[in-house]
């Protein structure tokens, strides 16, 4: 039962890191696609997407590797305030109008760093 819940949580965590790093090849809005800060035409569009799909394809099996090291190494409750961090940033980035330093941001970051720090302690000292 603990290998198929170690599995399945290296498997979602390797969707978070595939879907982070898809986030930084390109973003997808209502007025089109963007690729390395430029909107681009469907022909271009069509081939990054292409693009980004079959390497990262091909690199999932080694996020997959690093998923399962970062669970054996790293306390969960840390893991949960690393994904909030990136989260809210990948989000903001994504979405102009968002703005980063809000209140709301800043306290999701704030919490983020708390579990963190938090997984770490519970590490240390149990």
């Amino acid at each position: 039962m603990a290998d198929l819940l170690f599995e399945e949580s290296a498997l979602v965590l390797t969707g978070i890191f595939i879907t982070f790093i898809s986030s930084s090849l390109y973003t997808i809005n209502a007025q089109g696609f963007v690729a390395r800060g430029k909107y681009r035409k469907k022909e271009e569009a069509i081939l990054i997407f292409l693009g980004a799909t079959v390497l990262l394809g091909f690199v999932t099996p080694l996020i997959h590797e690093v998923s399962k090291l970062t669970i054996t190494l790293v306390p969960v409750i840390s893991i949960v305030g690393i994904v909030l961090i990136g989260t809210n940033f990948v989000l903001h980035y994504s979405i102009p109008s968002w703005k980063q330093t809000s209140t709301k941001s800043l306290l999701i970051y704030l919490l983020g760093i708390f579990l963190v720090i938090l997984g770490f302690l519970i590490s240390i000292y149990l």
